[in-house]
């Protein structure tokens, strides 16, 4: 059993490391457009827009990596478990940036 569970542990490793590598740099990216949506500054929301939209990018190529580092042997699976990764990406980021942007508002009024 133990033997089991170390063979899942060095499967799961590279998904792992690939998805929470991007879920930092997607909640960075939450944080920075909910921080310019509180400042009203032309210039800093449509920097922050930028790089969402390039972190968005760049999210959806690296489709084709979840795909591949999903330890599993049926590829229909392989592929609904990266869709599910790549969904929990995508609803991340409005979930931080409006957390952010709420919080926020509720400090000032």
């Amino acid at each position: 059993m133990q033997k089991i569970l170390i063979g899942l542990d060095k499967r799961l490793a590279p998904a792992e490391d690939l998805f929470f590598t991007w879920l930092v740099r997607v909640i960075v990216a939450a944080l920075l457009v909910g921080s310019a949506w509180i400042d009203d500054a032309p210039p800093l929301e449509l920097g922050a827009m930028i790089i969402a939209v390039y972190v968005a990018v760049r999210v959806v190529m690296q489709a084709g990596a979840f795909v591949s580092a999903i330890p599993l042997e049926n590829r229909v699976l392989k592929v609904l478990v990266a869709i599910v990764a790549l969904g929990l990406l995508v609803l991340t980021f409005p979930t931080v940036a409006i957390l952010v942007s709420t919080l926020a508002l509720s400090a000032v009024g």
